[in-house]
């Protein structure tokens, strides 16, 4: 009778059987691992690309919105408030600072017979980390004069975070390309770009120095300077300020019909009803009503604000684009 032999495995076999599942699990976790990081990425590529078309979207509208009144040659530089200011601390980056008039501001209420005009600077700044915020700062209010200062970050509102890199590169009128741009000066006096390439990157993560972009968009700008010195001449305003309703080259606040020696406006104090009800309210009538208008003529300078205050003010809300209040019509 023979002895049975006994079931299980040699040592060779368990041995066996551990180095595969070992290789098995260890080709598993890493193929798991890559997969979390690529969809980590993918993630991160979504979000940042997101980010980057709202932020561009802004800039370029705000860019788009900008708006320059030409500064009539008499006029001191340092009175004239309306400017296109870019700075650059490294030109090959392009500006990291941009201060303009715009006229994209939104009024409050539809019915409102608010101004669209405002300041609008934005400017990158760093973050208590090693990256970049971009901020914004805005004001429904033009200076009293050239201003060239920068406004506190403090005082700005923070539009994005985690920025490696931004820059705006303008365009003259020759295709050139510049980081910098001063309108206040001669060689681009009362003068905007043609154009701007903005350009921004993101950090991928907080934990690397990875960057995402550069993500860009080109912007043109379709506002051109308002020259309001011409159109005053088209409309019968001679340089010196003065209505010349009769082209006799004498202008209508110098003309003595009665040979008095008084001027005919100061004859006049008071029109006759007939009169006001043809020619209608006067700017600086139509303003007294509404105060919130006040920012239109605050960016002019002091003798224009002169003239502008004694014309209708249908046709100063025509030179300006608005839409006449109702109760100045």
């Amino acid at each position: 009778m023979s002895r049975s032999r006994r079931a299980g495995f040699t040592l060779l076999e368990v041995i066996a059987v551990v180095l595969l599942t070992g290789i098995l699990i260890t080709f598993t976790t890493n193929f798991y691992l890559d997969l979390s990081r690529q969809s980590r990425a993918a993630v991160e590529k979504a979000r940042n690309t997101r980010r980057a078309v709202v932020l561009l979207d802004r800039i370029a509208r705000d860019l788009e919105s900008a708006t320059l009144v030409k500064k009539p040659g008499p006029v001191d530089p340092l009175e004239h408030p309306w400017l296109f200011l870019a700075e650059a601390d490294e030109p090959s980056r392009g500006a990291q600072r941009l201060k303009f008039s715009s006229r994209g501001r939104r009024p409050r209420s539809p019915q409102a017979a608010e101004s669209d005009v405002e300041m609008v600077a934005w400017q990158l700044a760093r973050t208590d980390g090693n990256d970049f915020q971009l901020v914004r700062w805005s004001s429904p209010r033009l200076p009293a004069g050239r201003d060239l200062a920068w406004p506190a970050v403090e005082d700005s509102d923070p539009v994005a975070r985690g920025i490696a890199e931004f820059g705006v590169f303008l365009l003259d009128e020759g295709g050139e390309q510049t980081a910098r741009w001063d309108s206040t000066v001669m060689t681009t006096s009362s003068e905007l770009p043609a154009g701007a390439e903005i350009q921004v990157s993101f950090y991928v993560d907080d934990e690397s120095d990875a960057i995402d972009g550069p993500y860009s968009r080109y912007v043109a700008f379709p506002l051109p300077p308002l020259d309001i010195e011409a159109q005053l001449e088209a409309a019968g305003v001679k340089s010196a300020g003065s209505l010349d309703a009769d082209g006799d080259g004498i202008p209508d606040d110098e003309q003595d019909a009665d040979g008095d020696g008084i001027p005919d406006s100061e004859d006049d104090d008071i029109a006759s009803e007939d009169d006001d009800d043809e020619e209608g309210m006067t700017a600086e009538q139509c303003v007294a009503l509404n105060p919130n208008l006040q920012a239109l003529l605050a960016g002019l300078p002091p003798e224009q604000q002169a003239e502008f205050a004694g014309l209708p003010a249908a046709f100063v809300a025509e030179q300006f684009g608005i839409q006449l209040p109702a109760n100045c019509q």
